[in-house]
């Protein structure tokens, strides 16, 4: 909408405000944009520039009015000039807007919502917060906090937190304007009702038209590149302290700062961001004591309207970007290397990981702050992952850079053309948050196949290739093997194996290849233990290779030859 088309949508709304509860809220000392707010009002007109011209061309042109007489749409009716005189709150008003609101802060939003900024992009500077104290806009606080964390995007979206004390400020206006005028349209319920639009709402309403010209950007609530606005008032900050330990105890969401996200400056600033959100209880908290107070309790501990306060509130402004999902399958054909960075006394096992190796190519390009690496099931450090691989997803932590699909495609020759060539990735592309929740669902549904090496004790007859060929969804018992007790709850656990297949090896009567079809299990629960099937773990895997041919086997090779899973095919 053009400015032109702004300001005529914006003078035709206020008109239409019943020019004596303007006057007293105005005089009360509660802003425009709030005004607009109680009333009703949920148009885009919060955007526009001339709010205050637009309000004293109410108070300087309207006829005077009774407001306890208004029709079924809230329009108020034309009464005696009478009221005019009536009205010594018309000088306040006026007086107010002339300040532009600067010299007290709105008794309601507390100055958010007049605080918000309208310049150009070339007004917007990198300075110093502290310099600027109160005076700094909620714009150039953003742009601010963009410029310093570098980010790249063509959307965005909000995550605004406000003071506790502007809930309780809201309930003791509601109450005083139900109390002195009874319309049953404007001001019906208890509390705060549906019909106030929310400050949150109003400050996106005010503040995203602004942005999206300033940054270029289009505002998007699915947007994974997020604004964090937290707005706070030390004044005020104990106001809500007369609701109890209802608001104030234990249900408080609790930030821990750099604790949380360890070395990642990014997310850590957003973290201690959070942190200053006032000590006074959680606003959920806040706004579930304000609900089961009853008006006359409220009236009796706060005044109704609040009172006004000397300063603004302080605006402080990060940004993040959401995890970001790249998705895919990697091939890995070394024997030794592990699938994530692998220690033990601090001495590090083989000579890399699939992580490290596909995170070394990927990670930099997005210039993120960390990352984590997730696979739908592992294979031991010796075991190769062939056939269509194993699927992966590499989670990036607050990404400043977002490559394109064709720079994914880049990305993954890059890994496919390492010389060493341990590791191969395909169908690298960005998924959904859903991609983690679809591959563990796949873990547990679908099926895995293997071939190993196997050597037994005595040489194998056809008869031994044929009854092993033969087997069919055959349930063994396994506990939990020697080699990972360290690090699994001692249990035992049903298996099946769905199939099995035998082939010779030429020239050697002692080892065969086997190859076996087995059922995909929960990641936590453990899946099949195929080397502890062929040998047995000394009796503790039951029925074994070794101990259905009555002689002992051996596993000399095993690799993972298909993994059927319905994810990025």
């Amino acid at each position: 909408m053009s400015h032109t088309a702004m300001d005529g949508s914006l003078q035709s709304v206020v008109t239409s405000l019943p020019p004596g509860v303007v006057e007293d809220l105005l005089s009360i000392g509660v802003c425009p944009r709030c005004i607009l707010r109680f009333l009703g009002v949920r148009e885009a007109v919060y955007s526009a520039t001339s709010l205050n011209h637009s309000f004293l061309y109410v108070l300087e042109n309207s006829k005077a009015v009774d407001v306890k007489e208004c029709d079924v749409t809230g329009m108020a009716i034309a009464h005696s000039e009478e009221h005019v005189r009536e009205h010594s709150s018309v000088q306040t008003s006026q007086t107010y807007l002339y300040q532009g609101c600067t010299s007290n802060p709105c008794v309601v939003c507390l100055g958010i919502l007049h605080t918000l900024g309208d310049f150009d992009k070339t007004d917007y500077s990198v300075g110093s917060m502290e310099d600027r104290g109160n005076r700094i806009s909620t714009a150039s606080c953003i742009v601010e906090a963009i410029q310093t964390e570098g980010h790249l995007f063509d959307t965005f979206s909000l995550e605004v937190t406000i003071p506790g004390a502007v809930f309780v400020r809201e309930t003791a206006l509601w109450l005083y304007l139900r109390q002195k005028y009874a319309s049953p349209i404007w001001f019906e319920g208890g509390f705060v009702n549906s019909n106030v639009v929310s400050l949150k709402e109003a400050l996106k309403w005010s503040t995203t038209d602004l942005l999206e010209r300033i940054l270029g950007a289009k505002f998007d609530t699915g947007s994974s590149f997020r604004i964090v606005l937290l707005y706070r008032h030390t004044e005020a900050s104990t106001e809500p302290n007369f609701l109890g330990s209802t608001a104030s105890g234990g249900n408080k969401r609790k930030w821990h700062g750099s604790n949380r996200n360890g070395n990642n400056p990014g997310l850590n600033r957003v973290d201690s961001i959070r942190s200053l959100c006032d000590s006074n209880g959680s606003l959920a908290a806040i706004q579930r004591a304000l609900a089961s107070m009853s008006s006359e309790s409220f009236q009796q501990q706060y005044p109704c309207p609040p009172v006004k306060l000397h300063a603004l509130c302080e605006i402080v402004a990060g940004c993040y970007r959401s995890s970001i999902y790249i998705g895919g399958r990697y091939l890995k054909f070394s024997r030794n290397i592990s699938q994530s960075h692998w220690l033990i006394d601090e001495e590090r096992k083989g000579d890399g990981s699939v992580q490290e190796i596909i995170a070394d190519v990927v990670f930099p390009q997005f210039k993120a702050d960390t990352y984590k690496f997730h696979a739908a099931g592992r294979e031991d450090i010796d075991v190769r992952m062939l056939g269509n691989g194993r699927p992966f997803i590499l989670e990036i932590l607050n990404a400043r850079n977002l490559p394109s699909q064709e720079e994914l495609s880049k990305i993954e020759s890059s890994i496919n053309s390492l010389k060493e060539g341990w590791v191969k990735v395909r169908g690298l592309r960005q998924v959904g948050s859903n991609a983690w929740d679809i591959m563990i669902q796949g873990e547990a549904e679908k099926q895995k196949q293997y071939t190993a090496v196997v050597w037994v004790s005595r040489p194998l007859s056809k008869a031994d290739f044929d009854f092993l060929s033969n087997l069919k969804e055959l349930e063994i018992q396994q506990k939990t093997p020697i080699r990972v007790l360290h690090r699994r709850s001692p249990l035992v656990r049903s298996r099946t194996i769905h199939w099995a297949r035998c082939e010779e090896i030429a020239g050697s009567e002692q080892y065969f290849l086997l190859h076996l079809c087995t059922q995909v299990y929960w990641s936590y629960l453990a899946g099949t233990y195929i080397k502890e099937f062929v040998h047995g773990d000394i009796g503790r895997t039951y029925p074994s290779i070794g101990s259905l041919l009555g002689c002992q086997a051996e596993i000399i090779q095993l690799d993972v030859t298909d993994i059927k899973m319905d994810f990025l095919n």
